[in-house]
């Protein structure tokens, strides 16, 4: 190989390297992240790196709520957030990072996914064969009615006489 084809050679490598850096700032500048609750009450946003850009609640947000619950929606939608933008810039430094050691560490700081809340499955009213439905507690059980005395017959005292007394 010759300088001049060694040179034109290192010219074309680096050109490449500028178009990659090129690409991963436009990359890196698109990679914040924006999310928002499932019924759209509060709205979280990241920078790249992973600081808070926005924070919007709706009115409807704040009713209902206790301040913990509110507290812990807005934190799982920001990690959720900087969870995206980490993916992002880790996506936009590929092509830069390939199988290196920089890309490693890139990839090592994204977060774990959120997981997801499991929906309670609505009751079935589908009753099957072997199903046996007890109710939760049993029925009362109907008040115990004593047969009603005879009427007292008066006319077995024949006075004050009494077979326990001495006289």
């Amino acid at each position: 190989m010759t300088p001049e084809e060694w040179l034109a050679n290192f010219e074309t490598k680096i050109a490449d390297v500028r178009e990659k850096v090129e690409e991963f700032r436009a990359g890196l500048e698109a990679s914040g992240t924006t999310v928002a609750s499932p019924d759209g009450t509060i709205r979280v946003g990241v920078a790249p790196n992973g600081s808070l850009t926005e924070l919007q609640l709706t009115d409807s947000a704040l009713t209902g709520k206790s301040g913990a619950k509110l507290a812990e929606e807005i934190l799982k939608l920001a990690r959720k957030a900087q969870r995206g933008a980490a993916v992002n810039v880790a996506a936009a430094f590929a092509p830069l990072g390939g199988d290196t050691e920089a890309m490693h560490m890139v990839t090592g700081y994204v977060p774990p996914e959120e997981p997801e809340e499991p929906v309670a499955p609505e009751p079935s009213q589908e009753r099957r064969l072997w199903q046996h439905d007890e109710p939760e507690t049993p029925p009362p059980p109907p008040p115990v009615r004593r047969p009603p005395r005879p009427p007292r017959d008066d006319d077995d005292d024949f006075g004050d006489n009494t077979f326990m007394r001495r006289d």
